[in-house]
């Protein structure tokens, strides 16, 4: 039985093509295009089915583009680049429609069975560009091919495995020092058109050493983020570790590794790890030549009609010796596709781990994925407790002991050897103090997932298959813990990041740039929804004089326990802010003024009642004023709520102090 090549080509196609690509409209403005940018986005689930055929849990990931689309025809796009140009140039995005930024003169294709392959990558190589929209005959949209989409679909092709890294390696590396700032790299990445741009040590003799690197997508995230891009330096922003190739690995290497890894490029290395080039998807694609790729093809098709005559002939001669090898070839076959589908399965996983923005998300989601890898085990990822030092389950399946779920340090020998450890039921002994050994148990793996040289967590599997742990079950264990501890420990870091430029260090309330932001959110829903919105205004009663006796300190723990009083006393999607100094602000979503004022007795009645110490001393009690304002009764803009609550406060310290009071219009 033959295989048409032209089929073949084809389906090639099919699988390069993302079929829901993100979509918007002329008239939607510049930063909210960026923040449609730097958000994961889940796949739809009417995703086409021979896409959807590639992946067993739907991944999250982030768009490099917006396509714009009105009245089912494509009017334009907008991509990461344009958006680091845009920056570049120090354009205020304040007022800017996509309309007045998009491209507009495109490059596409139509779909038809007529096109192939080769004629998409010599699309890419000659108009020199990253993003190919597919439309119908009709002129509608149908998807959206990126060189991304297209490196992934490719497969396995024998001629990325006989070429090497340096044969293809771009040499010329735009690189910066990581004392750079944000926007010095964004004029680097504008001036010479690259996605990224390398951040390099350098030694006495100019030899350069690649220790980061900070790309487009950042650049967006950043933007985004409202970080402010000339305060910030490279070294503080930048990805690292790097992932890195040498110029004699193969460039089917190079593919697998940014296909596992789901990233665009790589840095070509050295032994002495001196930085020698970079390889990136596009390089990846400007290298298949079609000539070269057809005649692969039909070398293969030889082959393939050639081992099916010698089938038909061998059944006659020895049709007994021919099925075993056939079974064996199966067999083969089905391993390399499970093996395969578990290396999808870890690159979702990635996936997940860089698009989720919290822990308890990342931790609810790794139960799934781990489950899919070792069916028939039972797993957990512990995570160490900072304040008792043990180490807890986060994310579990199957059936485990209530001391495998929760461990001290010493309970388990791979957080002793800083190492992973494996036992079986051969040698009982070996067992690690926290594994339930029963009847059933047959093996288990102990792998310490490490941050800079410290055990953080633990990555635990147990079975009780007859068969116990496979060699390569052990090597899958740890490539997957590996991944866990990368992707947990930078999210906990991103998280950390987070909570430092949104937070108040000292009452861990949010702080005054969250507030604006947040309530600005909170009036657009309650207009949208015609639902009411009130502010309360809490100002500790003669703070300064409480301060002026018994000192900052002392003074400071007042406000951490107000704050902390505070927290206890709203709605889990309620906001309360450190507005400055001793006054703090409580938005209450979805409240109207006569809750609101009950809510703000409570807490005026609570704060008396607080019980302060410092040093086993007993300190005097303290009160507070409250000022109550309410949207949109009493001014429809957030700005407006503030200031009537914050007159409505005022008049309750001149009426004495320690009461609450609600703003009255004036007549």
């Amino acid at each position: 039985m033959s295989i048409n090549k032209g089929q073949f080509l084809n389906s090639q196609i099919e699988v390069a093509i993302e079929r829901n690509p993100l979509i918007v409209t002329s008239d939607m403005s510049l930063t909210e295009a960026i923040n449609q940018l730097s958000k994961p986005r889940n796949k739809d689930e009417g995703i086409d089915v021979v896409t959807k055929s590639n992946q067993s849990i739907e991944s999250s990931k982030r768009s490099s583009c917006l396509l714009v689309v009105e009245n089912n025809q494509l009017l334009g796009i907008l991509t990461e680049r344009d958006i680091v140009r845009l920056i570049a140039q120090e354009i205020s995005m304040e007022n800017v429609k996509i309309n007045d930024v998009m491209t507009r003169e495109l490059i596409t294709i139509v779909a038809s069975e007529n096109e192939n392959i080769f004629t998409v990558i010599n699309c890419f190589r000659q108009h020199k560009i990253r993003h190919l929209p597919v439309l119908s005959k009709t002129g509608e949209l149908v998807g959206l091919i990126t060189v991304a989409s297209l490196r992934n679909s490719l497969k396995s092709v024998d001629l990325l495995k006989h070429r090497q890294v340096k044969e293809v390696m771009t040499t010329n590396v735009i690189h910066g020092p990581p004392d750079l700032s944000i926007f010095a790299l964004i004029e680097k990445m504008a001036k010479y058109r690259v996605s990224s741009i390398v951040i390099v040590r350098t030694d006495p003799q100019q030899k350069l050493y690649p220790i980061g690197i900070v790309t487009e997508r950042d650049i967006v995230q950043f933007q985004a983020l409202g970080m402010n891009i000339k305060q910030f330096k490279a070294s503080e922003v930048m990805s690292t570790p790097l992932q890195s190739l040498t110029p004699f690995d193969s460039l089917w290497k190079a593919h697998q590794k940014m296909q596992k890894l789901g990233i665009r490029r790589l840095v070509v290395c050295g032994d002495d790890d001196q930085l020698l080039g970079i390889v990136t998807q596009t390089s990846l694609l400007e290298n298949l030549n079609s000539v070269d790729m057809y005649g692969m093809i039909q070398i293969l098709q030889e082959e393939v009609d050639r081992l099916q005559t010698e089938k038909i002939e061998m059944l006659h001669r020895n049709n007994n010796n021919l099925e075993q090898q056939v079974q064996r070839l199966q067999e083969s076959v089905h391993r390399l596709e499970q093996r395969n589908q578990e290396m999808a399965i870890i690159n979702q996983m990635i996936d997940f781990l860089q698009a989720c923005e919290k822990i308890e998300d990342a931790n609810k989601l790794l139960t799934e994925f781990i489950k899919k890898l070792f069916p028939g085990f039972s797993g957990t990822v512990l995570s160490r407790d900072e304040h008792n030092h043990k180490f807890e389950s986060v994310s579990h399946y199957g059936n485990l002991a209530d001391s495998e779920m929760l461990l001290e340090f010493n309970d388990c020998w791979a957080l002793r050897h800083q190492k992973i450890h494996i036992a079986s039921n051969n040698q009982p002994e070996l067992f690690c103090p926290h594994t339930y050994q029963d009847s059933q148990l047959t093996g288990t793996i102990c792998i310490p997932l490490l941050a800079q040289g410290k055990a953080w967590g633990i990555f635990y599997l147990r079975s009780e298959l007859p068969q116990g742990i496979s060699n390569y079950q052990r090597e899958l264990a740890r490539t997957v813990a590996e991944q866990i501890s990368l992707g947990l420990y930078n999210l906990k870091l991103r998280e950390k990041l987070r909570n430092e430029s949104i937070r108040d260090s000292l009452t861990g309330l949010f702080n005054r740039r969250y507030l604006d932001e947040s309530l600005k959110q909170e009036i657009i829903k309650a207009k949208r929804y015609q639902q009411p919105l009130s502010i309360i205004m809490v100002d500790v009663d003669r703070f300064k004089k409480f301060n002026d006796t018994y000192g900052h300190d002392v003074g400071d723990i007042v406000l951490q326990k107000v704050a902390h009083f505070l927290q206890k006393q709203v709605r889990q999607y309620d906001i309360v802010c450190r507005y400055g100094g001793e006054e703090m602000t409580v938005i209450l979503t979805n409240t109207p003024l006569k809750i609101a004022q009950q809510r703000a007795e409570i807490i005026c009645s609570g704060v008396r009642k607080l019980s302060l110490q410092n040093q086993g001393e007993t300190l005097p009690y303290i009160t507070a004023s409250l000022g109550v304002a309410c949207f949109p009764l009493h001014g429809t803009t957030g700005e407006k709520i503030i200031q009537r609550a914050d007159e409505a406060l005022y008049q309750a310290k001149k009426a004495g102090r320690n009461q609450v009071v609600l703003y009255q219009l004036k007549q």
